[in-house]
This record gives C-alpha cells, sequence and structure tokens, in this order.
C-alpha cells in the first residue's frame, strides 16, 4: 500500500490505519525489534489514561469537537429497575458520544484555562491548524513515515506558512527539571526531531519545536518549552539509528528480543544505585 505523500486532513482512526511509521514504533524498535513487530501487528488497546489524554487534547485543540463527542455521565443505581432504564435512556439519548465523570470533566475544564491563561500558550494556539496528518518517505531507508502533529502554528499574514510544530502533552510535573526527565524517560525527543524532519521533507523549512506541558492535577500549572537543538540532535540520531535497525529487520525479516544470539550477560545496578555511600 503506498502512502498519498503530504499534509493531509483526516479522521485520527483513518491516520492511525496507515501502515506507515511513526514515531510511536520507532520508540517501540529502540526497545526491540520483537517489541515493534508485536505493536505494529496487534495494535494495543486505548488504556483509561490514554482516553483521558485524548480527551484533554480534543477539548484544547478542538473545542467545538469535544462539545459535539464528549458528555459527563450522570450516576445510576443500576441495581433498580428504574436506574437501569434511566441508565439505558441516557445512553440510546447519547449514542456514539464518550461519556466523562464530573470529575474529569472540571479537571479538563481547569487545564483548559490553565493553557488559556498562560501567555506563551495562548500565543502558539492562537493560528493554526490542529491534528493534521503528515506522510513522507524517508530519502535513506526508503521507508514511508507518518506524523500527525497536535497543532501547526501560521503566521496570520500568511496562512500557509507555518512557523511552530506544537505538542500538548499532559503530565506529572510541568517544570523544567521534570519536563526533561519525561523528554528523556518517553521519547519526546526522538518524537520532536522526527516530526521537525517529516515537516521539512513536507514544506522545505526547519519549523521549531514546541511542547506545551499542563498537569493533570490541581493546579493544573503549565509550561512551556522549545526543543532545543541539542534535544533535536539526539532524537534525530536516535530515530535514523531506529529506521536503519527496521530496514535490516524487514530486509531480512528478523524481529530478534533483547538478545539476538541468545547472550548470557552480566548486569550490574543503574549509575544512580550505584552512588551509595554506606557511611551516611
Amino acid at each position: 500500500m503506498k502512502i498519498n505523500v503530504g499534509l493531509l486532513s483526516m479522521p485520527a482512526g483513518q491516520y492511525h490505519a496507515c501502515p506507515a511509521v511513526g514515531h510511536s514504533g520507532l520508540v517501540r524498535i529502540m526497545r526491540s525489534p520483537a517489541h515493534y513487530q508485536h505493536y505494529a501487528t496487534n495494535p494495543p488497546e486505548p488504556t483509561p489514561a490514554m482516553e483521558f489524554g485524548a480527551a484533554v487534547h480534543t477539548a484544547i485543540l478542538e473545542p467545538d469537537n469535544f462539545a459535539r463527542d464528549y458528555v459527563v455521565a450522570p450516576k445510576f443505581d443500576r441495581r433498580t429497575k428504574e436506574g437501569k432504564a434511566a441508565a439505558e435512556a441516557w445512553e440510546a439519548a447519547n449514542a456514539g458520544k464518550t461519556p466523562l465523570t464530573a470529575d474529569q470533566m472540571a479537571a479538563i475544564e481547569q487545564m483548559v484555562a490553565s493553557i488559556r491563561a498562560h501567555a506563551g500558550a495562548a500565543r502558539l494556539l492562537s493560528n493554526g491548524l490542529a491534528e493534521m496528518s503528515g506522510f513522507w518517505v524517508d530519502q535513506e531507508t526508503g521507508i514511508e513515515c507518518k506524523c500527525r502533529p497536535d497543532f501547526l502554528a501560521v503566521a496570520e499574514t500568511c496562512p500557509e506558512q507555518v512557523t511552530a510544530i506544537v505538542d500538548v502533552k499532559t503530565c506529572v510535573d510541568a517544570s523544567a527539571e521534570g519536563f526533561s526527565r519525561a523528554i528523556a524517560t518517553l521519547g519526546y525527543d526522538v518524537q520532536a526531531a522526527f516530526y521537525q524532519d517529516g515537516l521539512k521533507a513536507l514544506t522545505g523549512r526547519t519549523i521549531p519545536f514546541y511542547f506545551i506541558a499542563v498537569e493533570k492535577d490541581a493546579p493544573y500549572a503549565v509550561a512551556c518549552y522549545k526543543a532545543s537543538d541539542e534535544v533535536i540532535e539526539i532524537g534525530r540520531a536516535k530515530y535514523r539509528a531506529a529506521l536503519q535497525l527496521l530496514k535490516w529487520c524487514r530486509d531480512n525479516d528478523q524481529w530478534p528480543g533483547y538478545q539476538p544470539n541468545g547472550e548470557i550477560e552480566e548486569i550490574n545496578l543503574p549509575r544512580w544505585a550505584a552512588n551509595f555511600d554506606a557511611d551516611a
């Protein structure tokens, strides 16, 4: 199946159904080819945390769609005949909508308010396109690639000119120290570099990549960060190696795990655990 190269508007389901490689797949092959192959052939069901994150993204980036697609579900006593009937009637009236608890809705509303109150975040999201899908062919490996930026900021005077790639992340700690740790452990550096290079392949321009980090718990603090040159360079080195590994696995139809030849390795404590002072 050949992809249509370009920056396109399409539903999320259609984007995810495309077999091109996204950054989530690259992060998995960095763990092992076996993990990538399982992910590619057995797409995971969304977890409650992922579903909540999707609701947050929709509320922030596509508020009209959020109002249309999400609803607070009342509490029903399904142990009674009346409660069961009321629940069934409510579900029929709200078919196709995603239910949220009152607490979830309140949290989402406060997260949206926090982002709107942050001058930098509000500026980044003031004018642009949400949830566009990009498709390109990596020139070095021939692998078909894809990305779906949360938001592409565009110049008010030139709507065709993308000025920033913006990614909204829900997190536990939006401080610079806490979020930099998340970048390293969750592969956000890979995403930033992969998206930036993908948009360059499609537009011919290097576009800066920004994170809007919003905490999932009160007071729902927000922080904005521009991916540094170092973040991009390290992420690029990682995803380039991942693409080369994927090409080798496909060419040889081999998908090894951690120890391809059944090695027995010596293992040590992680560096942080080895810094132990017995006299402390």
